[in-house]
């Protein structure tokens, strides 16, 4: 996989190569999302295990072929059993995090194991098509848009700013070039620590925990699956 990915970008090496999920699909269907006939998708059971994964991802650090190797969607057990014969430490954890879902736990696990925390879907993924009636929008809450007001910037503003103030890397995605811009100008403000304790209350209006939004309730089938008290 590392080669094609090489091979594709013609270049001779990675900054950064992530396991994107702990759990497989399904290998020789002919497909990178193998579904069965009704509609399923189909789970590797037979996998190799995390900690074996990770040797062979250190072998390409060794080969010279990525300077750095992480992780990403593992949850703290998982992570556990990577570093537990790990070599080579995993440079970053890449997950969901935001106020409606801050990760607090996994966040202070990676602050003690010295592995980078990044933050995807940083807005909450305001735009995904699966979005129930009932789950809050970050980009109108009213706290988050105070916050806004108060710094003249715009929620998204605030919502990237969040993680930055919390000392993780930040990945936010957008397909509008205006939007894009605005994403990078988040560096002429900073929020206070009544801004910051607002914020990290924010995920109570949806419950003790919050709630996640990338729960990939179709690879609950594999025995790898890393949220499954959450399903």
């Amino acid at each position: 996989a590392c080669d094609k990915t090489l091979s594709d970008l013609q270049l001779d090496y990675l900054d950064l190569y992530l396991i994107h999920w702990p759990v497989a699909f399904e290998p020789g269907k002919g497909s990178l999302n193998p579904m069965d006939d009704n509609n399923v998708r189909l789970m590797d059971t037979q996998s190799p295990s995390l900690s074996e994964t990770w040797t062979a991802m250190e072998k390409l650090v060794e080969s010279g072929k990525c300077k750095n190797i992480g992780l990403s969607n593992f949850n703290i057990q998982q992570i556990k059993e990577v570093l537990k014969n790990a070599t080579i430490k995993p440079a970053c954890l890449q997950v969901e995090s935001h106020p409606l879902f801050p990760n607090l736990e996994l966040l202070e696990f990676c602050k003690n194991s010295d592995i980078a925390f990044v933050s995807y879907s940083p807005l909450g993924a305001p735009g995904r098509s699966w979005k129930k009636e009932d789950q809050l929008d970050l980009l109108g809450d009213k706290d988050v848009l105070k916050i806004a007001l108060k710094h003249d910037v715009t929620a998204g503003q605030v919502l990237i700013r969040y993680q930055v103030d919390k000392g993780n890397a930040v990945i936010p995605k957008s397909s509008s070039q205006s939007r894009i811009t605005e994403n990078f100008n988040v560096l002429g403000f900073s929020l206070d620590s009544t801004d910051m304790g607002c914020l990290n209350k924010v995920h109570k209006k949806a419950g003790p925990n919050g709630y996640r939004v990338y729960l990939c309730p179709d690879f609950k089938h594999s025995p790898l699956y890393p949220f499954p008290s959450e399903i």
